[in-house]
């Protein structure tokens, strides 16, 4: 059981939980989903429901704020990933499934030629 009293502190990225690393802004999708505290935990095991109450009431307190951080660090995340190279998004268009069965063509590839697999007699 914590006995210290947990708040909400401004570290210098975003604000957070005085006990944790956790943001206001890792509760916000659950925020809006109107996730209960059991499934918020499911993601986020480490929160207690006094935690959650106390994210979920700054939310409510200072929306307009988070929402806005919520659109800068967005907007942030779309500049770095256009700065990457155009290799990178080469399978942004997958699903998923796609995603993780050309994952499974390659390393099958890979291990086979680490095998021998592609040794031709000669």
């Amino acid at each position: 059981m914590r006995t210290e009293s947990t708040e909400i502190v401004d570290s210098g990225r975003v604000p957070q939980l005085s006990t944790s690393r956790i943001t206001v802004q890792d509760l916000v999708p659950y925020y809006r989903e109107r996730a209960s505290n059991d499934e918020i935990r499911r993601w986020i095991p480490s929160l207690t429901d006094d935690e959650i109450a106390l994210l979920k009431e700054y939310i409510r307190d200072h929306y307009e704020e988070v929402v806005q951080a919520e659109k800068e660090i967005k907007a942030y995340h779309d500049r770095m990933r256009a700065a990457q190279p155009a290799w990178t998004r080469a399978n942004d268009h997958l699903s998923i499934e796609e995603r993780m069965a050309l994952l499974r063509k390659k390393l099958a590839k890979r291990q086979a030629e680490k095998n021998g697999a592609d040794d031709t007699p000669g």
